[in-house]
């Protein structure tokens, strides 16, 4: 029976693949090859410390994943890599940014128990949005009260401030009470499925509530830290990518890119790479700190430059996994059909 799922599971990765594959294709035909190059040679070394950067991130994100993921099983660093950045691949080149998670936590399941692998993902999000918010909540304010910003835009600032900081208070408590029974309780209640249904969801899941809830144990805490290193070396990354892009760096500037950039960056993620959203938004937001309009064009090809990479980046290693896991199980096949054919019969 494991053996199958197993099977099921290598199957689901390489459609995934396939469609990633294709995706990507997509993506950098609408990006341009010549647009890309023009902003790597423009970056310079510069591209070369945004990439070495951009990969100690991976690198930080699978240690806060390995630690939670610790917490309940035993399983190798290198596997919950092969997962975040194969999960992280997919979510830069899909609407919303968010599909890659699904495939973090089959990636795990070929490792660690169902409940293991989606209470660490769900654990490693919740540390990612609540580091991300603080570093909002605390930079806006700056932002706004250092810079003569139009009364709309100021305006528009804080009203997404303020719904984001309504957000994080709203999931906190859903997830006091229980996130994913909360869910299936909204469904019953929306009568989109049965009493006795939930009843059956609500078993299944109830493990998977209490262990995201824990975040008090040494190896959680050690999770949110390597998240909060990993955000500290995206936000470096940041700053190199402005540098890059011969944007005049002052104070203002760095605190807005790092906390309303943020806002930008999370509405124009509606599409991959943030194609049109993301240049509208940083064409508008440039002048709004101090700088050109033409800066923020240049900001975000060379930002959507570096996330191509990372994103082949993270291809190619689920291909690796996904062929070194299809050799395991191979060799494993093999070895169990020697064996049977070697026993004595009775």
């Amino acid at each position: 029976m494991a053996r199958a799922r197993l099977g099921r599971i290598h199957v689901v990765h390489v459609l995934v693949l396939v469609l990633g594959a294709i995706a990507f294709a997509v993506v950098v035909d609408r990006v341009g090859w010549d647009a890309m190059q023009r902003a790597v040679i423009g970056a310079g070394w510069w591209f070369v410390v945004m990439a070495a950067l951009d990969l100690a991130s991976v690198f930080c994100d699978a240690a806060g994943i390995h630690q939670f993921v610790r917490v309940h099983e035993p399983i190798s660093y290198w596997r919950v890599i092969a997962a975040q950045a194969s999960g992280m691949a997919l979510n830069r080149l899909t609407p919303g940014n968010s599909v890659g998670e699904a495939l973090k936590v089959t990636m795990l399941m070929a490792h660690v128990p169902r409940t293991t692998a989606v209470s660490a993902i769900v654990k490693f999000n919740l540390a990612t949005l609540y580091v991300a918010l603080a570093v909002i909540v605390i930079g806006v304010p700056l932002t706004l009260v250092s810079l003569d910003l139009p009364a709309r835009v100021e305006l528009a600032v804080w009203i997404g401030t303020g719904l984001l900081v309504v957000v994080a208070v709203a999931l906190a408590l859903v997830v006091r009470r229980g996130a994913l029974a909360t869910l299936i309780e909204g469904i019953r209640r929306s009568r989109l499925i049965s009493a006795a249904r939930a009843a059956r969801w609500l078993d299944r899941i109830r493990a998977i509530d209490a262990n995201i809830r824990g975040f008090g144990d040494p190896r959680s805490r050690r999770g949110v830290a390597f998240v909060m290193g990993s955000r500290v070396l995206h936000w470096i990354g940041t700053i190199v990518v402005l540098e890059a892009a011969g944007v005049p760096m002052t104070v203002p500037l760095v605190i807005g890119m790092l906390s309303v950039g943020i806002l930008v960056t999370w509405l124009s993620n509606v599409i991959p790479l943030g194609m049109g959203l993301a240049d509208g938004g940083n064409y508008l937001l440039y002048p709004a700190l101090g700088s050109a309009a033409s800066a923020g064009l240049d900001f975000t090809m060379v930002n959507r430059t570096r996330t191509v990479i990372m994103a082949a980046l993270g291809l190619t290693i689920m291909l690796l996994a996904t062929l070194i896991d299809r050799s395991i199980r191979t060799a494993s096949g093999v070895r169990r059909d020697a064996d049977s054919v070697s026993e004595p019969r009775p």
